[in-house]
């Protein structure tokens, strides 16, 4: 269980929190910001309810800032990095026919072609041809779970038919199974 926020700036509702991250991000000076919280009558009145009106303090922003600010901006990063891969995967899938992993394997394989060309040039050839190798062992796995979801849908879509046909012809009659996915 986690312990409820002690600061100042901790207490202030989330959307206060990240106007403060914005802000430090963009290089607005802490005075600055000291000054536009203690203004806002939404701080105000936290400060009232918890600190007995004290007002938020340049040591204050500093702490804050020290502590929580270096790992919003890693969030924001990794949300903008995760947001470029999405955007992009979407781009590839649009362009290419198939499923992902089909470009993915196309794509070690002429890594492969390279590799074993610079391979007979390479002193330390090991250290590529392990990355090759891993890499490749991941393509697979996700190829392999592309198979999977196919024959899910296609096992879903052969019952559907199986219920349709029932309910059509003989309310009564059993569904007959459908054998499992051999993995």
């Amino acid at each position: 269980m986690t312990t409820p926020p002690q600061g100042k700036i901790s207490r202030l509702p989330h959307h206060l929190r990240e106007q403060i991250h914005l802000r430090l991000r963009d290089g607005q000076k802490g005075g600055q910001i000291v000054a536009w919280l203690n203004s806002s009558p939404e701080v105000r009145q936290v400060l009232a309810t918890a600190f007995a009106g004290h007002s938020i303090t340049q040591p204050n922003l500093s702490e804050w800032k020290k502590r929580h600010h270096p790992a919003w901006l890693l969030q924001q990063d990794a949300l903008a990095q995760a947001g470029r891969f999405l955007a992009e995967s979407r781009e590839i899938a649009q362009a290419g026919q198939g499923a992902l992993t089909d470009h993915l394997a196309t794509f070690v394989a002429a890594r492969y072609a390279l590799a074993i060309r610079e391979l007979h040039g390479d002193a330390d050839g090991s250290e590529q041809w392990n990355r090759l190798r891993a890499l490749c062992h991941d393509v697979a796995g996700l190829r392999r779970n592309d198979q999977r979801a196919e024959w899910l849908r296609i096992n879903r879509e052969r019952l559907q038919m199986q219920e349709s046909r029932r309910t059509h012809q003989n309310p009564m009659s059993p569904i007959t199974p459908i054998p499992p996915i051999q993995a």
